[in-house]
């Protein structure tokens, strides 16, 4: 093909000159606005099909991960014992996690709280089938719900906070000890109350004081600029 030249100069220009090198006039091929507009072999998808799409092979791929398994499970323990024996553990396990990543996956919005909910329901029906099907009974109720119910909130709180309020990386560290110490307090007060009825603390002050005192030093450290900034560029954290 011919070499082009500037409309303004007459400067031969090389392939690709978007400026003419010699007075700066801006280079302008017609030939290469139609080459560009010109229909594609391939349709290009639009980013809510492309969304659709990543969706809908997501499940697919859960559906392979999950059920397919639990199916495996559930056929051969069939033919080995005629009937539902250990199968049931690992099939409804896979089966809650299929649920817990699909549900995720097809929100529109919330899809962290959504998460968070999930994760918390098939958790809470695992544990449950787990005590039906069990010889002890009794714990899910006032021991397994209440902590759960606890941890769940103090995970949504916890990412509510660095979500709206922009929590550092400092502050939501803190955050997580000090939390992590009310959750073991509260585990072993639950399982005092329905064993003994009555609250005798034996492992979770010694859980709980050092995270509580870690979270003390970490938000006194986020307090503290001169020690933050120390920090930050030591550890690059």
């Amino acid at each position: 093909t011919d070499m082009p030249y500037c409309v303004h100069c007459g400067v031969k220009l090389g392939a690709g000159e978007k400026k003419c090198p010699l007075c700066g006039v801006e280079v302008h091929d017609p030939l290469a606005e139609a080459s560009a507009n010109e229909a594609r072999a391939y349709p290009v998808r639009t980013p809510e099909q492309e969304l659709r799409h990543s969706k809908f092979f997501f499940l697919a791929l859960s559906c392979i991960f999950f059920l397919l398994p639990a199916a495996v499970c559930a056929v051969i323990d069939l033919l080995t014992n005629g009937r539902l024996t250990w199968s049931v553990y690992p099939a409804a396990a896979l089966m809650l996690l299929f649920i817990a990543v699909s549900v995720p996956i097809l929100a529109h919005r919330f899809r962290t709280y959504i998460s968070i909910v999930t994760n918390f329901v098939t958790l809470s029906a695992y544990l449950f089938m787990v005590e039906r099907l069990s010889d002890t009974h009794g714990w899910f109720f006032p021991i397994a719900l209440p902590a759960l119910g606890l941890f769940t909130l103090l995970v949504g709180l916890t990412t509510a906070l660095y979500r709206h309020h922009r929590l550092n990386k400092v502050t939501l560290l803190a955050v997580s000890f000090v939390f992590t110490g009310l959750e073991c307090f509260a585990i072993e007060t639950l399982c005092d109350l329905t064993l003994r009825h009555a609250v005798a603390l034996s492992w979770s002050p010694y859980v709980t004081a050092p995270c509580l005192f870690v979270g003390l030093i970490l938000f006194f450290i986020n307090g503290n600029r001169t020690v933050r900034e120390e920090l930050r560029r030591r550890v690059h954290f």
